[in-house]
């Protein structure tokens, strides 16, 4: 069924819950009127009708935006339940918001506290070191994601190192970056990301929009977006050269994620980056 059937599927089902509600109004208003002729003799004070009406109040959000009650209070139903799920949602998205840019820090922070191999430039050394730092931290993510269970705990180890991959990946020569971006390992695909976000390099804009196309694992999904968004944002990347089919996919891999989740707010401004005249989701991310 197309998108347009079911927006008129819903349109119809709202005409007909407005009829259903103003029929049962309608009724309970004449029960009432039949029940003031039959007995007259019947007080009914404005506390009970302020009652009523605030009883009545759910059932009627599809009729009126506002109800006036005895005395002069007004209740604006609707809109303050507009306001409140508008105050909610925004809530959700500074929340989000908090976490990406937490994450963001924590892995710099791992970075920071990572090997110093500042005293080590420019030797043979340094590079055979480097090479076997690197390959034991693609064994350490390897470990980590089979022995723990997914948990903020998990994602932690996996922050730090990502953190120290930074320092160590850009120090190993002949880094292959497009076999690693393919490789079945999750932690060497994760190596190259690193490598590609300490070294943008527009040159790879498609291979990374490829890797995230098809990435499954969140977590090195959400980083390879965001490698992609920070290679966007500080180099003279060719956009108008990414294939439209590339393109598409990228969208068809957003659709298959939450759509609150960090990397869904990633691969939506890599791909508003992408194509600016693309409009903002509605979680503003």
């Amino acid at each position: 069924m197309s998108r347009g059937s079911d927006a008129g599927d819903t349109e119809r089902g709202l005409v007909r819950r407005r009829r259903w509600t103003g029929a049962a109004v309608t009724c309970a208003a004449t029960a009432l009127a039949l029940v003031h002729v039959l007995f007259p003799e019947l007080s009914i004070d404005s506390t009970a009708v302020a009652l009523l009406v605030i009883a009545l109040v759910p059932w009627l959000g599809d009729l009126f935006h506002s109800i006036e009650l005895p005395g002069g209070a007004r209740l604006e139903y609707r809109r303050l339940e507009e306001r409140i799920g508008a105050a909610e949602e925004r809530a959700t998205r500074l929340d989000q918001q908090v976490d990406g840019a937490a994450a963001t820090a924590r892995v710099a922070l791992a970075a920071a506290n990572g090997p110093d191999l500042e005293d080590r430039r420019g030797t043979e050394d340094d590079a055979s070191w480097a090479a076997g730092a690197l390959e034991r931290l693609v064994t350490e993510y390897a470990q980590v994601r089979e022995r723990m269970p997914s948990s903020s705990l998990r994602t932690a180890r996996q922050e730090r190192i990502f953190g120290e991959m930074l320092k160590v990946a850009p120090r190993v020569p002949g880094f292959d970056t497009d076999a690693m971006l393919a490789s079945e390992k999750p932690g060497e695909r994760l190596a190259a990301l690193a490598r590609l976000y300490t070294e943008p390099d527009p040159a790879k804009l498609e291979v990374l929009l490829d890797a995230a196309a098809r990435e499954e694992l969140p977590f090195l999904l959400y980083w390879c977006a965001n490698t992609t968004d920070r290679l966007l944002s500080g180099t003279a990347a060719d956009t108008d050269s990414v294939p439209v089919g590339l393109v598409r996919r990228l969208r068809t891999r957003l659709a298959e994620v939450p759509g609150g989740s960090d990397r869904a707010r990633s691969l939506r401004r890599v791909l508003r980056r992408l194509d600016p005249s693309d409009p903002p989701s509605s979680d503003g991310g």
